[in-house]
């Protein structure tokens, strides 16, 4: 089996989904535009990456997540199906899209793997019609969002993958998370998309790895 691996956010699109997906949704919502200026200033930023950086809980995405609570699961995906369809297919990167239709022109079966919400990548895989997709699940009850996460797949897409795909007979990941370092480093071919000049630095070091600039 052919595999090939699209990370999703600031990849497949300029943007990061949860966040996107969040402000657009939240964007009348007083209290969740508040904790978005204070999650923008330069003092939390670095203390929330120090945070994760040790403990690997980026805090600032767990109390983003809290704002979902008691919100209908079906309210929420009418809106997900709305916000793919709509606002992210103007944010799509072009020429990585093109390499996924190539790759899926060559027989590869396209998988997506995100640390967004399950809600948003299940509609972006019917959008580009990607044959699988793994993404975080949130906790539910009732029909209504618990504003936690059930299961965060971020850290841990290369178990996954091997689980799901324990007989992989050539392997294509592109990504630009450095966290998929891991997953990139058994691949046959790994591309890593780099939006900003610095972001290549880390690439650099990887002689099996190639960059695809998006800036």
């Amino acid at each position: 089996m052919k595999i090939a691996v699209f990370d999703v956010c600031d990849t497949v699109y300029s943007v990061n989904t949860t966040f996107s997906f969040l402000d657009n949704y939240f964007k009348d919502n007083k209290r969740y535009q508040i904790f978005r200026k204070i999650s923008r200033l330069f003092v939390v930023k670095v203390a929330n990456y120090f945070v994760y950086k040790y403990t690997k809980k980026d805090l600032i995405r767990l109390y983003a997540t809290g704002f979902l609570k008691e919100n209908s699961v079906q309210e929420i995906e009418t809106h997900a199906h709305k916000f793919v369809y709509g606002f992210l297919s103007t944010q799509i990167q072009k020429n990585i899209v093109d390499m996924l239709m190539q790759y899926k022109k060559e027989g590869y079966s396209i998988v997506l793997m995100s640390g967004s919400y399950e809600f948003i990548i299940k509609e972006v895989a019917n959008y580009l019609e990607a044959e699988y997709f793994y993404a975080s699940k949130l906790q539910v009850a009732n029909g209504v969002y618990l504003g936690k996460y059930d299961e965060d797949i971020l850290l841990s897409k290369d178990k996954l993958l091997k689980k799901q795909f324990p007989n992989i007979d050539k392997l294509i990941v592109v990504s630009d998370n450095k966290t998929d370092l891991p997953l990139m480093q058994v691949a046959d071919s790994a591309f890593a998309v780099c939006n900003k000049e610095k972001d290549c630095a880390f690439w650099e070091k990887y002689s099996n790895i190639s960059i695809l600039k998006e800036f």
